[in-house]
């Protein structure tokens, strides 16, 4: 009797072994991920600092150039741009690798993108650029940056700004007309 239980003990330690080697397996496996994603967050986060140098002090005024004349952008104003927008998409793609990594929701990163998206690259500037850089994203990425673009028109930055600064004088209107 005392065999058979001894045997029986033996079999469940070996299962318990083998179950136990699978999770260090598995965990090895999602450890190794995680850092292959760290180290692309990483990555990312070292490119974007490099980008950032040739936007210079003051890119907003090319930026704006962009948006109400692009036509007329020079080479180099059109490298300070293309690291803008570059580095902006970096952003979001590393927002989205964060959420790869189970740091953030899924519902955290495209609210983010969505709000952007539109602002950035909702010109006809921002829309030539990313038709041009669009496969340099995951394609998960893409769509959520084409659907947005799809909701917005052409001169959605433009407008965007026109409609803050219409609001803006609505309400000095408003406060003029008051102490008046």
């Amino acid at each position: 009797m005392s065999s058979k239980l001894n045997e029986r003990f033996q079999i469940a330690a070996a299962i318990s072994i083998v179950v136990s080697l699978l999770l260090v397996g598995a965990q090895l496996k999602q450890n190794s991920e995680l850092l292959k994603m760290q180290m692309l967050y990483e990555e990312s986060n070292r490119m974007t600092a490099i980008e950032s140098r040739y936007i210079g002090e003051n890119p907003s005024a090319v930026w704006a150039k962009s948006i109400e004349d692009p036509e007329s952008l020079t080479l180099a104003e059109q490298r300070i741009v293309e690291a803008l927008l570059w580095t902006v998409t970096e952003q979001w793609r590393a927002t989205r690798m964060l959420a790869e990594l189970g740091l953030l929701e899924e519902a955290e990163w495209r609210p983010r993108v969505a709000s952007e998206a539109g602002l950035f690259l909702g010109n006809r500037y921002g829309r030539a650029w990313w038709e041009n850089y669009a496969n340099n994203v995951p394609p998960e990425l893409a769509d959520a940056i084409n659907q947005r673009l799809g909701e917005v028109g052409p001169d959605y930055t433009e407008n965007n700004f026109r409609t803050i600064m219409d609001t803006l004088r609505n309400r000095d209107d408003a406060t003029t007309a008051t102490s008046e």
